[in-house]
């Protein structure tokens, strides 16, 4: 017969005790990191926070959304200018909120079992702990769309007021970190009003509610951009992108549409986008699909790469150990989405946000970074399969001591 566990391995193999781990790691990456920023968009977030942090507003040139700037100034006004150290100690507390916002999620969806799969797996998901000191909105947005995943779940479920408020004020947060939240907040969306016939009239009311909530603190903004210039262009960032992508002779290379390295780069407004890249398909749609369905792929590559920067993060064997992480997440994190026993509405609700984040990137340009805010909503769909796959294990570690009145262990 095997020995009584001590509570000190119950906690350890509870989802509390695998999330303090994870806390841990993250705690000793940030400090090994230094007062340095390693990436060079750095930079332009520093220099939009000091002219928050002086009272200069965001410069009409930028073409940074602006919440994550002015969490960047907070960080600098608690722990003063260029102190990088309490931004990142700012963000080990986002870090924590995502952990445990996995594990409500995957609780609220698949039960304990999958809650205690998804505790270890995004303890240590190595580009989600990456993400805890990386100065970008990265880990910002992903919090907060995922946060807007869980409320959406839970809306679904028990419509309310609040719940409707709250979710509109998410979606407008996210959409002030990082606008390709447009595509996930339409899945979103989508999913509820699928939901909608559970609770055809609270459900309806509360996304009535969402609406008009999210307009409130949208509208008055995007006016103010407007008035002021700023509102001029369509994802002005992700427009660059994808001309380097045109342009750059090794980037471009296999892609089928190019742009010659003479045509100047213009930011468009979004009719005029939508409007020329709709040319572009019309006259070339097999060359447009082709490039289409490259990006898309691409957005799912296991090993990183198209990274410019030279540092620490990128050395050969960091690269290899995210790929080797990422092969098996992606597998089972499909199971989960295909064939787990949990809830079908649930299992679309998390493979929509990632299928649509990538179907958006793809019209621009992917990197292995802009599928770290969707990593979470996989980490779930893979808990879910766990849980599916190993059902006694999961009960154990959701609940050591009861595993330890077991009789058949």
């Amino acid at each position: 017969m095997m020995e009584r566990r001590s509570p000190w391995w119950r906690l350890l193999l509870s989802p509390s005790g695998w999330l303090a781990l994870g806390m841990l790691v993250r705690l000793i990456h940030v400090l090994t990191l230094g007062n340095e920023y390693y990436f060079g968009d750095t930079a332009e977030y520093e220099q939009v926070a000091l002219r928050i942090l002086h009272g200069q507003g965001l410069g009409e040139s930028s073409p940074r959304a602006p919440l994550y700037p002015l969490l960047l100034a907070i960080s600098f006004w608690l722990g003063g200018e260029e102190n990088f150290i309490a931004a990142r100690l700012i963000q080990l507390v986002l870090a924590f909120v995502q952990m445990r916002l996995v594990v409500r999620l995957a609780n609220r969806i698949g039960g304990p079992a999958a809650g205690a799969f998804a505790a270890p797996l995004i303890a240590f998901t190595p580009t989600v702990v990456f993400a805890a000191g990386l100065l970008y909105p990265t880990l910002l947005y992903s919090t907060l769309l995922l946060a807007a995943t869980l409320l959406a779940w839970e809306l679904a479920d028990r419509p309310t007021t609040v719940r409707g408020v709250t979710l509109g004020m998410l979606l407008v947060l996210a959409w002030l970190t990082d606008m390709v939240i447009l595509a996930p907040a339409l899945a979103i969306g989508t999913w509820l009003l699928a939901q909608a016939r559970r609770h055809p009239g609270p459900l309806r009311r509360a996304l009535a509610v969402t609406l008009v909530t999210g307009l409130a603190i949208a509208v008055p903004y995007a006016s103010g951009l407007r008035a002021r210039g700023g509102a001029r262009v369509f994802m002005g960032k992700a427009q660059a992108v994808l001309y380097f992508a045109r342009t750059d002779t090794v980037i471009s290379r296999p892609r089928w549409i190019r742009t010659p390295p003479s045509e100047r780069f213009v930011a468009l407004p979004p009719v005029a986008f939508v409007a020329r890249e709709a040319r572009l398909l019309r006259a070339r749609p097999g060359a447009y699909v082709h490039d289409y369905v490259l990006e898309f792929l691409h957005f799912f590559k296991p090993l990183p790469d198209r990274v410019t920067s030279k540092n620490r993060f990128n050395q050969p064997w960091i690269l290899w150990v995210g790929a080797a992480w990422f092969l098996l997440l992606l597998p089972t994190s499909l199971f989960g989405l295909l064939r787990a026993k949990a809830p079908l509405s649930g299992r679309l609700l998390l493979g929509a946000v990632v299928i649509t984040t990538a179907a958006f990137y793809a019209f621009f340009f992917t990197q292995a970074r802009y599928r770290i805010p969707v990593v979470p909503q996989m980490v779930v769909l893979a808990a879910l399969a766990l849980a599916t796959a190993f059902p006694r294990l999961g009960r154990v570690w959701a609940d050591p001591a009861a595993a330890e009145m077991d009789p058949r262990r």
